[in-house]
Parts: structure tokens; sequence; C-alpha cells
């Protein structure tokens, strides 16, 4: 199943949907996002265009790179796709979120730039938030508890 916006039976002006989309549906592993997906869609419709803001927010399943449990992340994520009529004798513009359409289509998919969007949000270092006194907040082990555990290669050339 796709995320699909029916653009012919939307009127001219400002429209609000709110979504919950399954992890399947966007096409994600399980293992990524805790639950589903709420996706709000901002949608101003003109003669020729259509603006859509979108925001997304969920909870992420990560892996800490320090102790390697799995703990959850809250994320939003927000980003804006416009859509412009054209017509057969004009080229597609490529822009990244500029796209076109043709006036005989129905429905616009959007799935796929929701699934980059949430694939972008996960961060590259994958650690959850840190306390006041700098343990972890998910696993309770203090900063330089990891510091016991890592060995220099020349420490243990000197053993």
């Amino acid at each position: 199943m796709a995320i699909k916006i029916n653009i012919a039976s939307l009127k001219e002006g400002s429209q609000e949907l709110e979504l919950i989309a399954g992890v399947k549906e966007i096409g994600l592993d399980e293992k990524l996002i805790k639950e589903n997906l709420l996706i709000n869609l901002e949608l101003y419709k003109l003669v020729h265009q259509l603006d859509i803001n979108v925001k997304i927010s969920g909870v992420m399943k990560m892996e800490c790179d320090r102790c390697l449990e799995v703990f959850e992340k809250p994320f939003e994520a927000k980003f804006e796709l416009v859509y412009v009529q054209k017509s057969p004798r004009e080229e597609a513009i490529d822009d990244d979120y500029i796209r076109t359409y043709n006036p005989v289509m129905k429905t616009i998919d959007i799935t796929n730039d929701i699934k980059e969007i949430v694939l972008l949000s996960v961060p590259m270092k994958k650690l959850p938030p840190e306390k006041n006194d700098g343990s972890c907040s998910w696993c309770g082990k203090p900063k330089n508890y990891w510091d016991n555990i890592i060995i220099d290669e020349e420490e243990l050339k000197n053993r």
C-alpha cells in the first residue's frame, strides 16, 4: 500500500490531513520504527500547483553505539514538496522538492519521499541522551565506563 493524495478531488485553497502509516506501508524495516508513523499534511492547491508541507513523527529503535543496547528515540522531520502542472511539450523540472504532474493524473504518490526523509532522520551517531552527570539515560552507565574497557594497542604490546 502507498500513501497517495487524490489531487482530482482536492478543492482550491488550504486543507490539512492527518495520516497514520504503518512501517510496511512506507517500505521501512520493522526493526527501525517502533510503531506507526504520524504524518501531517498541509496542502495548498492552486489552479496549476499543489504545495505540500509534510511533518512526520514517530519513535525509532536504535542500537546504542556505546553499549549496543536497543533504545528508543522520538523523531520529527519536516519537508516540503511542490507539484507543478506541466503541458506535454514542457520538460520535467529537475529539483529536489519541485515535481511536475500531468493534468490527467488523478493521484500523487509521496511514499518514497516519506521513506527517504525517515531514513535521513537516522543519526550518524546513535546515542541516547545523557543525564546531567554525564551518564547514559538509557543504560545508566557513566561516560568513563567505556574508557576502562577499551585498551590501546600499545598497552596490549607492553603487557
